[in-house]
């Protein structure tokens, strides 16, 4: 089991074996089934382990005001970045397996483990997964005043100035800049990366035009697209997303192969009781399936799913083939 003491030292062991190898039933210690019955019957604590700003906070405090809303209790979101999310990862893992503690993610924090150059593997089980509450796709994003307003004409720009173009992104190994380096990849085009600590604080220098691009989800960026402080110039999905149906694909325009996207998931300490897992996944899964909450997600870029514990435990097994390809065909390394 994790321990603070030893977080620095252990921060390349909690990677893609260390993370999600651990998260299987069989191992789950039972729980006593009055106190899952009872929950919650006080506030509990929502973990998000990036900055305040970005997608993942923003879909973060929906679900946390639907969990809220039907369990008739605080629940509090608590945001602790840093280090790829392990900072507020650890913090979850070291809490009580009851229920309370609760850490909200996204597949940033699951695919940073694949582009850690070296790390061993555990059996350790640090994590219970919980559910796959919603995705949303990717959009490629530019400053509305910066003059390219269309992929076509990024690409021109980049190819004639190669080089002066940058980008932002919400850290080295997030998915933003992993989603960038396929773009890169793919379009043949440079353009420098200027990291930052979370995707917020690289959406605001976007805005402030210190940057020319970045990815980003439509939650994070609808109001500013709205307001035309930012210009959508391409969907990273295979057909055109609902909800952004006037924006077109890469493949669309040409550039083939960047398809990215990213999942919202809930997870638990190891050994939480297999019947307050289920519960609390029930429970939310319950509260979006009016067309009400769905639609009002969806109106702001959000697609709910809200899925049964083993249904997200099959997700990772999946998303550690699909994300360890991509890195191998890219021959992404992550920047130290």
């Amino acid at each position: 089991m994790w321990r603070t003491k030893n977080y620095f030292l252990d921060f390349q062991r909690l990677c893609f074996f260390g993370f999600f190898s651990m998260l299987t039933w069989g191992c789950f210690a039972a729980g006593n089934s009055g106190s899952v019955n009872d929950f919650p019957s006080k506030p509990v604590r929502w973990i998000v382990p990036t900055a305040p700003g970005a997608g993942t906070d923003f879909t973060a405090r929906k679900f946390a005001q639907i969990a809220s809303d039907i369990w008739q209790q605080s629940v509090i979101v608590d945001n602790r970045s840093g280090a790829s999310g392990m900072i507020g990862l650890d913090l979850i893992a070291q809490a009580p397996a009851d229920g309370y503690t609760l850490g909200f993610i996204s597949v940033s924090q699951f695919i940073d483990g694949l582009l850690q150059q070296k790390f061993s593997f555990e059996s350790t089980k640090d994590f219970t997964p919980i559910s796959i509450l919603a995705s949303t796709p990717l959009v490629l994003v530019v400053n509305a005043t910066s003059g390219l307003n269309s992929l076509p004409s990024l690409l021109a720009f980049a190819k004639a100035r190669p080089g002066e173009i940058s980008y932002s992104s919400g850290g080295s190994g997030g998915l933003t800049h992993l989603a960038m380096e396929v773009f890169l990849n793919k379009s043949g085009i440079q353009a420098t990366h200027i990291p930052y600590k979370g995707s917020g604080p690289a959406l605001v220098d976007l805005l402030a035009s210190r940057v020319q691009m970045t990815f980003s989800t439509p939650p994070a960026v609808l109001q500013h697209i709205k307001t035309n402080r930012l210009k959508p110039l391409a969907m990273a999905t295979a057909s055109r997303s609902a909800l952004m149906p006037d924006v077109p694909t890469f493949g669309e325009q040409g550039v083939q192969g960047v398809i990215v996207g990213t999942w919202y998931g809930l997870i638990g300490p190891a050994n939480m009781p297999p019947e307050l897992a289920e519960k609390i996944a029930r429970n939310i899964a319950q509260a979006v399936k009016g067309n009400a909450v769905k639609e009002n997600m969806q109106s702001q870029g959000i697609e709910t799913q809200a899925s049964t514990p083993g249904e997200f435990t099959r997700l990772l097994n999946s998303e550690k083939n699909q994300w360890s390809e991509v890195v191998k065909t890219i021959g992404f390394k992550r920047e130290q």
